[in-house]
């Protein structure tokens, strides 16, 4: 009695060899696609050196050659100018325009001030011919208020002649004292006494405060 065989196993071994042979076929199929592909690619990248092996190849290359060439001195002309500029701004001395002189206004109060205490001193020496000096430079300095005051005239006994007594009570006095002034300048050898230049400075003192350039 023959063995009884199992329709199911022969079917699946039927189906499975037909796998094999159909699995079998595409491996060819691929094989022969992809030695054809990587035949091309051989070939394609054999051109592409022989390619740029060729001289067209370099005739080509000169012209972009060119222009980076240009491009680069460009460059380098930019370079010097920007240092160039850098060089002048900042190397280059600043020469700055003259410094306008400063002036000082000194005021009447401060003038006067500084000129008598130089009148004090030449009175308070023991030479007489300080004596003299002190008494000019006391007229030399009423004289020249009393034009900064807007008194006309040639001279100081001009300009005395047109002030109001009320102006300066001490009027009088000072008139003694400018003729003792001018006495001095017509005869500088002779000498006078110390109360009389006393007498004449403290004229001249009080016609200062009158005029309010004295403290």
């Amino acid at each position: 009695m023959p063995p009884r065989t199992n329709p199911r196993s022969d079917e699946k071994l039927t189906n499975t060899s037909m796998d094999i042979g159909l699995a079998f076929m595409v491996a060819l199929i691929v094989a022969a696609v992809l030695g054809i592909s990587a035949n091309q690619l051989l070939q394609g990248y054999g051109g592409v050196l022989e390619w740029l092996g060729s001289q067209n190849f370099k005739a080509m290359l000169f012209y972009p050659m060119l222009v980076f060439i240009l491009f680069d001195l460009l460059l380098m002309a930019f370079a010097i100018t920007v240092l160039y500029k850098y060089f002048n701004l900042y190397m280059t001395p600043v020469i700055l325009p003259p410094k306008a002189p400063e002036i000082h206004v000194v005021s009447q109060q401060s003038e006067v001030a500084s000129n008598w205490e130089r009148i004090r001193e030449l009175a308070n020496s023991a030479n007489p011919s300080d004596w003299n000096m002190a008494i000019l430079r006391a007229d030399a300095i009423l004289d020249d208020i009393l034009q900064h005051k807007g008194y006309q005239g040639e001279g100081m006994a001009d300009r005395l002649k047109i002030l109001d007594p009320a102006t300066m009570p001490s009027l009088d006095r000072v008139w003694s004292a400018h003729r003792l002034r001018n006495a001095i300048a017509h005869d500088p050898v002779t000498e006078h006494t110390k109360e009389i230049i006393i007498n004449a400075l403290r004229a001249y003192q009080d016609a200062l405060r009158e005029m309010g350039v004295m403290p």
